[in-house]
């Protein structure tokens, strides 16, 4: 299974707290190519009114304050309905979405500051996918793809994630997951313009923006169940900073 990552970084409209969402989308292997085929037939309609031909889908293009004040004013916006088609798509495919919302201040950046050690965002992701992998498709991989974030980045989390998988007992049992991580560049990579749809939906259903919920919905459905114990665990954790 690919899973697609991509993260957004916000502030809570009330409180004025800020926070990330690191977001993944899962896709297994044999059904990415006709999702990509479909990708374009699912935006063509669009070409003209949101986006120009090739041009990449970005959640805070079609997400926009205009589009929620247009949907509340009419019920509806070009941008909306692509957005809601290709979120209607993806739970029809069957996609899972894996995920962390972080309010705590020294994690929230998603930049892991000591390389030896693994920030608990990452592990609690790691933790989620690999779950996944066993109760849902075992004796397969996934992979994961991460969004560019520029050399620096890539390097002190691909070193910390290494550390991670190679030397600690807890990430060599995840041994569902490809140790390496992937980056791609998401305007020619139609997985991570969906994971930057879902974690637009996520980000802003975290700061309380009112509108935003037929499009959570959507991504609720994908969020994937599993008992740990006696309690129902979700794919999204959320992290807050009274877990201090």
């Amino acid at each position: 299974m690919l899973v697609f990552l991509d993260e957004t970084f916000r502030t809570h409209k009330r409180t004025g707290v800020p926070f990330g969402a690191l977001m993944g989308v899962g896709i297994p292997e044999d059904a990415y190519s006709a999702f990509q085929r479909d990708w374009f037939g699912l935006c063509k309609p669009y070409f003209g009114s949101v986006l120009k031909e090739e041009h990449p889908v970005h959640g805070k293009d079609l997400l926009t304050a205009t589009t929620l004040r247009l949907m509340a004013e009419r019920g509806y916006t070009a941008h909306w309905s692509l957005a809601e088609d290709i979120l209607n798509d993806a739970c029809r495919r069957g996609f899972r979405v894996f995920g962390v919302v972080c309010f705590r201040s020294e994690f929230q950046s998603f930049v892991c500051a000591d390389e030896s050690k693994l920030d608990l965002t990452f592990r609690y992701l790691f933790e989620r996918i690999d779950r996944y992998m066993r109760q849902q498709f075992p004796g397969r991989f996934a992979k994961m793809v991460f969004d560019d974030r520029g050399f620096a980045t890539n390097v002190k989390n691909g070193r910390a994630a290494n550390n991670f998988f190679l030397r600690s007992p807890v990430g060599m049992s995840y041994d569902t997951i490809i140790k390496t991580m992937l980056h791609g560049v998401s305007k020619n990579n139609v997985g991570l313009q969906l994971a930057d749809l879902v974690s637009t939906v996520v980000g802003m259903k975290f700061q309380g923006t009112t509108g935003i919920d037929p499009l959570w919905q959507r991504v609720h459905r994908m969020l994937y169940k599993a008992r740990v114990g006696e309690i129902s665990q979700s794919s999204l954790k959320v992290i807050r900073e009274k877990e201090k």
